[in-house]
């Protein structure tokens, strides 16, 4: 079992989550149009979503029972749950089967359908040190996007995803706050990094069907951890549009296996040859394209974190991370100075890209 190997040797590797599982039926949560602008991830750019509630003047209340809230404009009040059981704005920690998850609800998604993201921590990790490297639920607020960051079990450090076995619950869950919350299901997003970056690989290859794009981090298949092999075994039912980071100097993930992995994927959803999108400051950012639209991004990077022995560049561009949480090791942030931030490229990804 992968389990009996040292937890450093592990750092970069699985993932997975919790279990009651909400509706599955896609479309079950309220709808809504959207557009999407790419900001830059390059800078503080931002991104603006236009989505609109239920039209009270065509609702029929008979149709749910959900009772209708007029104080904002006709757009349903939460469904609570026995795992959701607060339905306001804010920040709150819920418990579902055998997880965690840190959830920030932002003011506008109660009058609105927002966008949902699911952003994954990697090994030793927690939803808190993960929000400390890519400051997702700051963006989450700024942008329109609900943000669920679960907490593995056991706490940090020894805090870890059971690969396959885990990944279910994280997606029931996902389903379960996009039902309660009536997110827009054209804008449900995966991120994570290491451990959480190899569940996106296999959320994408399991649930293509479920998300508008996926943005995995620090990971890919190399025999030790099972992912998504984009072949004829295994890949997903559906093309998915990715942005995928890896650094050069991974000393937990070896870099050895992306250029693989993205030659898997152009293959797999029938890409177009790679175009640059940003060079220099080491940093190479490619796009490939299919005649669909479907894109993978890929970011290369040379930055390093401090523990260079352990960690080398398994580590988050732009975070400022402390590493200072409870039962951290120590801190994943890139110390090279970088005009790249992973969490606002993922933003910037994930507003871009909405299903069609």
């Amino acid at each position: 079992m992968w389990r009996s190997r040292s937890m450093l040797a592990l750092c970069g590797l699985t993932l997975g989550c919790g279990d009651p599982t909400p509706s599955t039926e896609n479309g079950s949560y309220a709808t809504a149009g959207s557009a999407a602008t790419a900001g830059s991830a390059l800078s503080d750019g931002s991104s603006s979503t236009d989505s609109t509630g239920t039209d009270p003047a065509t609702t029929d209340p008979s149709a749910t029972d959900t009772s209708m809230d007029t104080t904002t404009g006709g757009f349903p009040p939460p469904v609570l749950d026995e795992c959701i059981d607060d339905g306001a704005a804010g920040d709150h920690v819920y418990t579902c089967g055998r997880f965690t998850y840190d959830v920030s609800i932002p003011e506008a998604c109660l009058q609105m359908p927002c966008g949902l993201i699911m952003d994954v921590h990697g090994f030793t990790m927690s939803g808190q040190m993960e929000d400390a490297n890519t400051n997702l639920r700051a963006l989450g607020v700024e942008r329109g996007y609900i943000v669920v960051q679960p907490n593995a079990n056991p706490a940090p450090p020894a805090s870890s995803w059971n690969p396959w076995v885990d990944d279910e619950a994280v997606v029931d869950f996902m389903l379960r706050v996009a039902d309660a919350f009536h997110a827009d299901p054209d804008r449900l997003h995966f991120t994570g990094f290491s451990q959480g970056g190899y569940m996106t690989w296999r959320v994408i290859c399991q649930h293509a069907d479920l998300l508008a794009s996926a943005a995995p981090a620090a990971a890919c298949g190399g025999g030790v951890v099972s992912d998504c092999d984009f072949d004829d075994t295994l890949s997903p039912d559906v093309p998915v549009d990715i942005l995928y980071l890896h650094g050069t100097d991974d000393v937990l993930v070896p870099y050895e296996c992306a250029p693989l992995r993205r030659e898997a994927v152009v293959s797999a959803f029938g890409l177009g040859d790679e175009e640059p999108v940003s060079m220099g400051g080491g940093l190479q950012w490619i796009r490939h394209t299919g005649e669909d639209g479907t894109v993978l991004e890929m970011i290369t990077h040379e930055y390093n974190a401090e523990n260079t022995a352990v960690l080398g560049g398994h580590c988050y561009p732009g975070s400022d991370d402390p590493g200072d949480a409870p039962g951290q090791l120590f801190s994943y942030a890139c110390l090279d100075p970088t005009d790249l931030h992973w969490g606002t490229a993922v933003i910037d990804f994930f507003d871009a890209h909405p299903r069609d």
